[in-house]
């Protein structure tokens, strides 16, 4: 099996992993705040990746300014993208949130083109403005299709999660750039879980004790314990080990297709297993997103041989 084939299959197991996140992060905040959920689920990460960069002997960069890239990355990608992912899903159901993440991969195409140069044709540009129109349609949806009593809250969610899906964005455009660089993949995605233990520690106990926590986590029952362990080790170490190291092969552009597949499987779970509504404006914004989607990859499925001459001009 080739490189490329390898990174292929590692960015689909990462869209099943990160698509079934919505559902799970939601089902398990009735139990834990987005505040312990992330402090609990980054002492976990940070134990199991302190030893594991100390067994895998990856080092830090020596230049001032590589250092700083990794640890800028770690913040962005982890901390603060996760941050407004939960509080989002906090205020917003996971259907609306795994609608709003399919742009994610319009935004990753238009960072691509910012910062690496990649091309984009008229197809790809129409279909990204669309399927933003879409985004900023569901985002707003609930204010004027729905006519929710909470209404108010929606919107505040579906804003918090469109944030969200753009600092994730720029944490990827980073990583990408490390990985130009020369920069550990594995150091790379584990500082990001250090970085955010040590960041969410002394927040976490500036709104609440430290006996507070800890009893809310050792009440908590199995299954809060169980959505913890998924994010810690599957949507945490795993996967953004392995996206780190299949986009050191693929182009961001390209490994952004991927990533349309998440909604998918968020919708599926957040429909059969927390029995959420389909409302009128995740139709609307959905219709508009998949038109957008499609447009864009047009160009991508009609010349297979566009991305392939790219990666041999560069080699």
């Amino acid at each position: 099996m080739n490189r490329r084939t390898t990174a292929a299959l590692y960015l689909l197991l990462v869209s099943l992993i990160w698509g079934a996140a919505s559902p799970i992060v939601k089902n398990t905040l009735q139990w834990f705040d987005p505040w312990l959920f992330l402090t609990y689920r980054f002492a976990i990460s940070t134990l199991i990746a302190l030893p594991y960069l100390a067994f895998s002997r990856a080092k830090l960069p020596v230049k001032a300014s590589d250092q700083w890239l990794v640890l800028i990355t770690g913040f962005i990608s982890a901390p603060l993208s996760l941050f407004l992912f939960f509080e989002a899903l906090d205020k917003t159901t996971a259907l609306s949130g795994s609608l709003i993440t399919a742009a994610g991969p319009l935004f990753l195409i238009l960072g691509g083109v910012l910062f690496f140069r990649d091309r984009i044709g008229r197809n790809e540009k129409i279909g990204i403005t669309i399927a933003i129109l879409g985004t900023l349609l569901t985002v707003v949806g609930p204010l004027i299709l729905n006519g929710h009593a909470d209404t108010l809250g929606k919107l505040e969610g579906n804003g918090l999660m469109l944030l969200a899906v753009i600092t994730d964005i720029v944490g990827a455009l980073l990583s990408k750039e490390a990985m130009k660089k020369g920069i550990n993949a594995t150091l790379v995605a584990q500082t990001q879980f250090v970085v955010g233990f040590v960041v969410f520690l002394p927040l976490l106990f500036l709104i609440t004790t430290p006996e507070e926590a800890w009893f809310t986590i050792v009440t908590a029952p199995w299954q809060a314990h169980l959505g913890v362990l998924y994010m810690a080790l599957l949507s945490g170490i795993v996967a953004y080990t392995i996206r780190n190291i299949a986009i050191k092969t693929i182009e961001v552009s390209e490994s952004a297709l991927y990533q349309h597949l998440q909604p998918l499987w968020a919708a599926i779970l957040a429909v059969l297993w927390l029995k959420e509504a389909i409302t009128p404006s995740y139709i609307a914004g959905g219709l508009v997103i998949t038109v957008g989607v499609y447009l864009a990859e047009q160009k991508r499925a009609r010349h297979p041989s566009h991305n392939s001459s790219r990666r041999h001009a560069k080699k």
